[in-house]
C-alpha cells in the first residue's frame, strides 16, 4: 500500500523512495510504525547536508546509509494514536520505524505541531545537565545559543531546579524574546555568542569563579573561552559535533581544576536499551506532567519548501525550532502523496543468489544487495572463498546478521542448477537471480580456437539456459532473473567475437523471458572500474577501452538500480570516453554565476555589480563551503575560504567561460579549462589514452577488401545492400525490405 513507502528526503533536496516498502509487523516486534505529520529539522540534518560534519561521525551503521536526515517526528501511530519521538535517523519522511520505548504520548491540549518541537530539544537537555552533568538546584549554568530548541529547554529546565541561569544569544532581538518567554532572566543573565566577549562578563558577573555547569554548542575559538568560563569541579558538556568530528585539540590544563568533559551524543542512546536512555524518557515524561516541558518557538514549512527551511536554519536566524510540515493533522487517513524517486528494495525473508559472487564486482554488488533489505545471500562460485578481502567481506555481513552461504558449484549443467536451487530454498523462497560469470579468451578471428569459444561460451550461456530451466519450475516467486552481458555484443570490440557471441544469447533468453511474461533483465555494461580486468590488469580508471572510460562502482549501482525500475529486457550502461579533452558542451544546466547567486539567495544577478566580492554580497560560512564544493566538483578548482571570499562575479564569469588565467584560480594540473577560448582543443597524440584510441581505430580500419560486391544495375533495377542497425534490431531493416521490393535487393545482412 501506498501509505507504508516511505519517503526520505535526500542531500539534493528530492523525496525518495525508502525502504518500508517491504514492511511486515512479524518482522519488527520491537518497532512501531508510524505516520509523520510534522518533521523537525536539527543542527545535524544541516552539517551533514553542508559536508561540514562527516558521516563517519555518525553512531552504528549509519555512515553507510545514504539518507540519515532527520532525527524526531511528530504523527500518529499504527493505532491511531498522537505520539512524538526519536529516531536514530530517516526522520525527514512520511513514514518511519520508531523505538516505542522512545516515544510519548502528545497531551491532549498540545497540536501535533506543537508537540514536534519537543523531543529532541528536552531529551538533549535532560541528558545533558541531569543524566550526564547531576545538575544540582542552585548551581550556576552557562547555556550557550539560548535563542535555540536545546538552548530553550535547557534554560527552562534549569530555571525550575532553582539554578542561576547565564546564557549567549547573537543578537538584540533574541535576547528580547528569551526575556518574554524566562522573565526572571535580567540583562546581567546575557552575552553574546558571536564572539569570546561572553568570558568576560561571566567572570565578571561569578566574581572570577566561573560556572558550575556549561552547555556548549559553540565551536574553534569560542569553545576555547568557554572551558575557561568553568568553576573549579565544573562539568563541561559539549553538544555541538564539530570540533569532535575534527577531532580538535582541548588541552589538559582544564583538568588541573578538577573538571569533567562530557560529549553528549543523543544518538548514541539508539543503540541498545540502557539505564541513561530509560532516564531520559521518565525525565521527559515527568517533565509535562509538572508543567517544565512546554512547547517551544517554531517556524513552519510546507513539504515543497524543504530547500528554503534549510537554508533558513543554516542562516541561524530561526528561533526554537524548524518544521516541516508532512500532513494536515485533521487527515485521518495517514496517506501522503508525493513526487518521488523510485528505489529498489528487496524483501528480506527470500534469498537471492550470485553466481560469480566472490569476484570483484560480485563483492561490491552483494554489499549493495545487503544495503537495500537482503538478509539471504548465496555467493556461487567454483572454487570458493580464496583471498582474504572475500573471507573479510563475508564475515562482517555476517556480523550484521546477514545469513551468506558460499557454496562450490558448477551451474553450467542442469544437475547443477538445480542442486543450487533446491539448496537454496530449503532457508526461504528464492528472490532473485544475478549472473555474474565471465571468462575472456579475446584474440582476433584467425586466432581463435574452438576450445578458446567453449571457454567463454559455457560458463554465461549454459548457465543461464539452465538456471531460466530450474527457475520457470521450482521459482514462483522470483523477482528478478539478472544477466550482465557487455557493450561487446551490443557494440562491438575487436578481438572479442566469442565475449559478443556469449553475452548475445544471454540477452535473447532474457527476451524470451520477457515475452512469456517472466522477470528477466540482461545490462550491457562498458568497462567496469574500480575492481575487476580492467582495474588489475590494464591501468585502472582512466584507461580508455573502445573509446569508454571505465565506469565506476557506485555509478554502475545507481544504473542497476535505475534498470530494475524499468521493464525493458535488454539495456546498457557505459561512460564515453570525453575525445576533447575537456568538458561537453551542454554538460551543465546552469551557468557557474546562476549556481552561485541561488547559493546565496540571489534570484537576479542582472543588475549586481559585476565587481562585487562574495564577502560583500552577503556570503557566510556555509555558503561558502558550497561554493566551494561546486568549484571543486564542476571545475576542479580548489581555493581557500580566502580566496573564494574574494571572488567577484565577474571572475565567476571568466571562469565558466574558461577565460582565466592566473590569479586566485589559475589553472592547475586537475584543471579542465582550456588556454583559450577561442581556439577548439586537440587531443594529443602523445598522450596515452589519446594513442590507445588511435592504435583502436587503426585495427579496425580494413586494409583489403574481404568480399567484392557486384556493382551497377541487375536486370535494370538497382543494386541494394541492407544492413541492420548496429544496435542488432533488424526489425526496421525488414520494413525497408518490403518497401524496396519493387529494387533489386541483392542481399539482406544480419548478425543476430
Amino acid at each position: 500500500m501506498r501509505w507504508k513507502w516511505n519517503l526520505q528526503f535526500f542531500f539534493h533536496y528530492r523525496w525518495i523512495e525508502g525502504p518500508l516498502k517491504n514492511y511486515k509487523k512479524e518482522n519488527h516486534p520491537n518497532a512501531e510504525l508510524c505516520s509523520v505529520y510534522y518533521a523537525p529539522l536539527n543542527f545535524r540534518d544541516i552539517m551533514l547536508a553542508t559536508g561540514k560534519l562527516p558521516p563517519d561521525a555518525l553512531p552504528g551503521n549509519l555512515a553507510m546509509q545514504d539518507c540519515v536526515l532527520g532525527l524526531e517526528f511528530a504523527g500518529k501511530d499504527s493505532k491511531g494514536k498522537r505520539v512524538m519521538g526519536l529516531v536514530a535517523a530517516r526522520g525527514l519522511a512520511t513514514t518511519v520505524l520508531a523505538d516505542p520505548t522512545f516515544m510519548w504520548e502528545v497531551p491532549k491540549e498540545w497540536s501535533l505541531e506543537e508537540a514536534a518541537t519537543v523531543p529532541v530539544c528536552y531529551a538533549t537537555a535532560y541528558y545533558a545537565l541531569v543524566v550526564r552533568g547531576k545538575l544540582r538546584p542552585g548551581e550556576s549554568v552557562l547555556i550557550h545559543s539560548g535563542s535555540g530548541g536545546v538552548g530553550q529547554a535547557a534554560i527552562a529546565i534549569a530555571l525550575s531546579m532553582n539554578c542561576r541561569v547565564y546564557t549567549t544569544v547573537g543578537s538584540s532581538d533574541k535576547k528580547e524574546l528569551l526575556k518574554q518567554l524566562f522573565p526572571t532572566l535580567k540583562e546581567e543573565n546575557f552575552a553574546n555568542s558571536r564572539d569570546t566577549s561572553f568570558e568576560q562578563h561571566i567572570m565578571e558577573q561569578t566574581q572570577g569563579q566561573g560556572v558550575d555547569m556549561i552547555l556548549n554548542s559553540l565551536a574553534e575559538e569560542k569553545l576555547q573561552a568557554s572551558i575557561r568560563c568553568l568553576a573549579t569541579h565544573g562539568r563541561f558538556l559539549e553538544i555541538g559535533k564539530f570540533d569532535l568530528s575534527k577531532n580538535s585539540p582541548l588541552g589538559m590544563s582544564v583538568f588541573l581544576k578538577n573538571v569533567t568533559f562530557h560529549g553528549i551524543l543523543l544518538d548514541a542512546l539508539f543503540d541498545f536499551d540502557s539505564a541513561d536512555k530509560r532516564a531520559v524518557v521518565e525525565l521527559v515524561a515527568n517533565g509535562i506532567k509538572s508543567g517544565a516541558v512546554k512547547p517551544l518557538p517554531k517556524t513552519v514549512y510546507s513539504d515543497d519548501q524543504i530547500e528554503e527551511a534549510f537554508r533558513f536554519m543554516a542562516s541561524g536566524k530561526h528561533v526554537g525550532k524548524v518544521l516541516l510540515k508532512i500532513k494536515d493533522e485533521d487527515d485521518v487517513t495517514g496517506k501522503k502523496m508525493v513526487k518521488a524517486m523510485p528505489r529498489t528494495y528487496f524483501d528480506s525473508e527470500k534469498t537471492h543468489v550470485i553466481i560469480g559472487g566472490l569476484g570483484g564486482f560480485g563483492l561490491e554488488l552483494s554489499s549493495w544487495l545487503i544495503e537495500r533489505g537482503v538478509t539471504k545471500l548465496s555467493l556461487v562460485s567454483r572454487s570458493g572463498i580464496t583471498t582474504g578481502y572475500q573471507d573479510l567481506c563475508v564475515r562482517r555481513w555476517r556480523e550484521q546478521g546477514v545469513q551468506v552461504e558460499t557454496p562450490k558449484a558448477n551451474v553450467t549443467t542442469l544437475a547443477g542448477a538445480q542442486a543450487v536451487i533446491e539448496t537454496v530454498q530449503k532457508s526461504g523462497p528464492l528472490g532473485g537471480i544475478f549472473n555474474l560469470a565471465m571468462v575472456l579468451k579475446d584474440g582476433f578471428m584467425e586466432n581463435q580456437t574452438i576450445d578458446n569459444f567453449k571457454a567463454v561460451v559455457t560458463p554465461k550461456v549454459n548457465s543461464t539456459v539452465h538456471l531460466d530451466t530450474v527457475t520457470r519450475s521450482l521459482c514462483p516467486q522470483l523477482e528478478q532473473f539478472v544477466v550482465f552481458s557487455s557493450v561487446s555484443c551490443g557494440r562491438g570490440n575487436a578481438g572479442q567475437a566469442n565475449y559478443g557471441l556469449a553475452n548475445s544469447a544471454m540477452e535473447r533468453i532474457c527476451e524470451m523471458r520477457h515475452r512469456d511474461g517472466l522477470p528477466a533483465l540482461s545490462i550491457q555494461w562498458g568497462a567496469i572500474g574500480d575492481v575487476g580486468v580492467v582495474s588489475d590488469h590494464m591501468g585502472g580508471n582512466e584507461t580508455v577501452v573502445g573509446g569508454t572510460l571505465p565506469q565506476r562502482i557506485p555509478s554502475c549501482l545507481a544504473a542497476l538500480d535505475t534498470f530494475l525500475q524499468q521493464r525493458k529486457p535488454t539495456v546498457a550502461s557505459m561512460v564515453l570516453a570525453d575525445k576533447t579533452g575537456g568538458r561537453k558542451e551542454g554538460g551543465k544546466k546552469t551557468t557557474l554565476v546562476e549556481g552561485v547567486a541561488h547559493i546565496l539567495g540571489m534570484k537576479d544577478v542582472r543588475n549586481v555589480n559585476g565587481a562585487a566580492n562574495l564577502a560583500e554580497l552577503g556570503m557566510d560560512s556555509l555558503m561558502g563551503v558550497e561554493v566551494k564544493q561546486a568549484l571543486e566538483r564542476d571545475y576542479d578548482l580548489v581555493l581557500s575560504m580566502q580566496e573564494i571570499r574574494q571572488l567577484t562575479l565577474n571572475r565567476l564569469k571568466e571562469i565558466d567561460e574558461g577565460e582565466a588565467e592566473g590569479g586566485a584560480t589559475e589553472e592547475g594540473p586537475g584543471s579542465r579549462r582550456s588556454s583559450s577560448p577561442t581556439e577548439p582543443e586537440m587531443i594529443d597524440l602523445n598522450d596515452e589514452s589519446a594513442a590507445q584510441i588511435k592504435l583502436f581505430v587503426q585495427e579496425l580500419m580494413p586494409k583489403r577488401a574481404l568480399v567484392k560486391l557486384n556493382e551497377g544495375k541487375v536486370a535494370g533495377k538497382d543494386t541494394i545492400f541492407v544492413v541492420h542497425p548496429i544496435e542488432g534490431q533488424p526489425i526496421i531493416s525488414f520494413e525497408i525490405k518490403e518497401s524496396l521490393m519493387a529494387i533489386y535487393l541483392r542481399s539482406y545482412v544480419c548478425s543476430i
